[in-house]
């Protein structure tokens, strides 16, 4: 059997597409590449290049620094290729395709195939279920196994035994000024309530105790474009995203249900009452990026930091071990050292169970790299993400 790997860079919707992918390739025939464990991601690249018929990197696109990972990859397949004369058929999927493919196109698709000259196909985010088709036009599948192929037998990889992620919905339209996803994965669109629930049986089918219901904003999803933006963090409006929790737990097979990723502005009181419900996980992840509200309002944040205290305190009266996390960006365009103390002050108020910190880099094509100076320096932001990292890991010991 033809052997495929596939490497996975980003979030969970990254995981969960690499996840659609593996289940699209194994019911063409494809048998996953086993890896043992290596030291390096060099040691590893050179065994997938050596051993695999098929090598598909699933990119993130979020940070300069994982675009950069991608394009070092380029050294590791020259070398390989000069010693042994092959390399497998090399796929880039993912949100570094999506920027530079679709209606809202951030960079040219040239620049990235120039930089990139090792790989043989792009696909973006929207073609995995595509994927049989185009290996065909490639010459890489014979048509007898694009005619066995049935997308009805496609049964997504499980990243463990009892636990999968399942897509509500795709896309973003939120438009946050430092943000490539409404770039790179196209407008937002909800999958039909019946498409999810049937999926989610299936799943427990196979063994499946806990789901991950995944989406860039799964607050939104069944929401139409105009009502979504109408709505504000607390108020009392009904949520159908809540409704579909309701649902979900209803089903006596699932023990654990948890979702990724909610943002502050339009978690609803409707929402913060869903979360109650005894089988909703006991971590909530919710993206604030920063403690001052001129700072949010300058990354289209629909939120202040006002809000997201509030949240934070209803869902500890709902569920008072409730853990929380977030994301935070130091060294935006114009964030002062005190408005950067501000985010500082914030994790006083609030404890993060989880936090990632991550320091500003320009996306190309954002609002934010057209329209803000990268006016904090390098050495500044290494300094507040050290400032906050240390000070964060200080409240975790107490």
């Amino acid at each position: 059997m033809a052997k495929y790997s596939i490497k996975t860079f980003g979030c969970q919707a990254n995981i969960a597409d690499s996840n659609s992918i593996s289940g699209v390739l194994e019911a063409l025939g494809y048998e996953e590449l086993i890896l043992p464990k290596f030291d390096t991601e060099t040691e590893e690249f050179s065994f997938i290049l050596n051993n695999a018929d098929l090598f598909i990197v699933n990119t993130c696109s979020v940070r300069q620094k994982s675009e950069d990972k991608v394009y070092g990859m380029g050294k590791v397949i020259k070398m390989v290729k000069d010693e042994t004369g092959k390399k497998p058929f090399m796929v880039l999927a993912g949100c570094m395709v999506g920027s530079v493919t679709g209606e809202r196109q951030r960079w040219e698709f040239e620049k990235l195939h120039k930089k990139t000259p090792w790989v043989d196909l792009f696909i973006n985010p929207h073609q995995i279920f595509e994927l049989p088709v185009i290996l065909q036009k490639q010459g890489v599948l014979n048509e007898a196994a694009l005619a066995k192929f049935d997308p009805k037998n496609v049964n997504a990889k499980l990243d463990s035994p009892l636990h999968a992620f399942v897509n509500i919905s795709y896309g973003c339209d939120n438009f946050c000024t430092y943000c490539v996803v409404p770039y790179a994965r196209g407008k937002e669109i909800s999958r039909g309530e019946e498409e999810i629930l049937k999926e989610i049986k299936h799943r427990i089918g196979q063994g499946v105790k806990q789901i991950t219901l995944c989406g860039q904003n799964v607050n939104s999803w069944g929401l139409g474009t105009t009502e979504k933006f109408e709505i504000r963090s607390g108020s009392d409006q009904k949520l159908p995203f809540a409704d579909l929790l309701r649902k979900i737990h209803d089903i006596p097979e699932l023990e654990k249900i948890s979702f990724l990723s909610s943002n502050p502005f339009d978690f609803t009181q409707d929402l913060v009452d869903a979360v109650s419900l005894p089988k909703i996980s006991n971590y909530i992840h919710i993206a604030i990026q920063s403690g001052n509200n001129e700072v949010l309002k300058r990354m289209n944040r629909r939120h202040t930091v006002e809000d997201f205290v509030a949240i934070v305190e209803k869902l500890k009266k709902v569920k008072p071990d409730l853990e929380i996390g977030t994301d935070i960006i130091v060294g935006f365009p114009g964030e002062t050292r005190e408005q950067f103390m501000d985010t500082v002050e914030l994790f006083k108020k609030v404890y993060f169970a989880v936090a990632y910190i991550a320091m500003y880099s320009p996306r190309k094509g954002t609002p934010a790299e057209k329209f803000f100076t990268d006016d904090v320096s390098r050495d500044e932001k290494k300094y507040r993400h050290a400032y906050l990292t240390k000070f964060w890991k200080g409240l975790k010991k107490k």
